[in-house]
C-alpha cells in the first residue's frame, strides 16, 4: 500500500440519467474486485473534482472510490433555474439511489459505504435511513446539522442569517444565483429552503417528504463513523454531535481530527482522516470494535 496518493490517477467518468432527463456526473476510481467502495457526496456548491486528492488518498488505503456531482452542479446538467423544484427529499429518493445503483453494477460484490461532507452527509442520512440494506456503513466528514443553536456563541448567527438570506433571494429570483454571487453555486430554491429550514429549526422537514425522516434516522442500525475537524467553523463539534445524536439506534463512532484546518481544507490534507476511515472500514468488516489510536492527529469522542 502506497503512503502517498497518486494525484494523477485518472477516474472513470460515468453519467447517470435521472427520470426527468437530468444527468449526474460521477467520478469513479475502481477498486480491486470485492474491495469496499466509498461513495462521496459533496458539500453544497462544491464540485466533485475538488475531492480528487481525497479520493486518491482513500484509494491508497485499498478502497474503491466514487465522487458524485450533486444535481445541477459541477459536471452535472442542467443548471438549475426558476423551473427547478428539487430539494433534500428528491436527492435522497431519486439522485442518491440512481448513483448507487449505477455503481453497484460497476462493483458487484463490493461492500458499499456512503461518505457525506456537510450537506452531502445530511442528505446521506436520509438515503441511508430509507435504504439501510443497500449500505454497509455511513461516514460523515465535517457534516453537522446547520441548526444555529448548535454553534458556539454568536457564530450561530452565521448559519441562521446566511441560510435565511440565501433562501430569501432564491424565493424572489426563482433560484439561488450562487455562480454569480460566488457562494454555494447555483441552486434550486427548494433545496436552499430545506437547508434554511433545518438551520432555523434543527428539524428534518424537507419539502415533499413522504415519511418522518427523524423517525427513520433514529431507527437506523448501520455502523457510522463521524469525523469533526479542528478549526471547522461551519461544522463545529457540537453541530456534528447534534446530527449524530439523531442516530439513536446506530453504532456511532466519533473521531475528531486535531489538525486545525477548515470546513474545506481538510480534503487536501486528508491522509490522517483517510487512514482512520480505512482502519474503521476494516474493523467494521471483521465485526471488531473500533478505537481511535493513541498518539495520532485525532482523538476519539464518546
Amino acid at each position: 500500500m502506497s503512503d502517498r496518493p497518486d494525484d494523477t490517477a485518472e477516474a472513470e467518468r460515468l453519467t447517470v440519467t435521472l427520470p426527468d432527463g437530468a444527468e449526474l456526473a460521477v467520478h469513479h476510481w475502481p477498486g480491486a474486485p470485492g474491495e469496499p467502495l466509498v461513495v462521496v457526496w459533496p458539500a453544497l456548491g462544491v464540485r466533485a473534482r475538488f475531492y480528487r486528492r481525497f479520493a486518491t488518498t482513500l484509494k491508497a488505503e485499498g478502497l474503491g472510490v466514487a465522487v458524485a456531482d450533486l444535481r445541477g452542479h459541477g459536471d452535472s446538467r442542467p443548471r438549475p433555474d426558476a423551473s427547478a423544484r428539487y430539494g433534500y427529499h428528491d436527492l435522497a429518493t431519486v439522485d442518491y439511489p440512481a448513483v448507487f445503483a449505477a455503481l453497484r453494477e460497476r462493483a458487484p460484490g463490493s461492500p458499499v459505504f456512503l461518505l457525506g461532507h456537510s450537506l452531502g452527509g445530511q442528505i446521506g442520512l436520509m438515503y441511508a435511513a430509507r435504504n439501510p440494506a443497500d449500505l454497509d456503513g455511513v461516514l460523515l466528514v465535517a457534516a453537522g446539522t446547520p441548526h444555529f443553536r448548535t454553534y458556539p456563541g454568536l457564530t450561530g448567527l452565521i448559519p441562521l442569517l446566511g441560510t435565511g438570506i440565501v433562501a430569501g433571494v432564491a424565493r424572489v429570483r426563482g433560484y439561488w444565483p450562487g455562480d454569480v454571487l460566488r457562494f454555494a453555486g447555483r441552486q434550486s430554491r427548494v433545496l436552499v429552503a430545506d437547508w434554511a429550514r433545518m438551520a432555523r429549526t434543527g428539524r428534518y422537514r424537507p419539502t415533499g417528504a413522504d415519511v418522518d425522516y427523524e423517525e427513520l434516522i433514529a431507527a437506523l442500525r448501520l455502523p457510522v463513523l463521524a469525523v469533526s475537524v479542528e478549526g471547522d467553523t461551519l461544522a463545529p463539534r457540537d453541530a456534528v454531535d447534534a446530527l449524530t445524536g439523531l442516530l439513536r439506534g446506530a453504532e456511532v463512532t466519533r473521531w475528531h481530527h486535531g489538525e486545525r484546518l477548515s470546513h474545506m481544507a481538510w480534503a487536501n490534507r486528508s491522509q490522517p482522516i483517510a487512514a482512520e476511515i480505512g482502519r474503521w472500514i476494516g474493523k467494521t468488516r471483521t465485526g471488531q470494535s473500533w478505537h481511535a489510536p493513541s498518539g495520532g492527529d485525532g482523538d476519539a469522542v464518546s
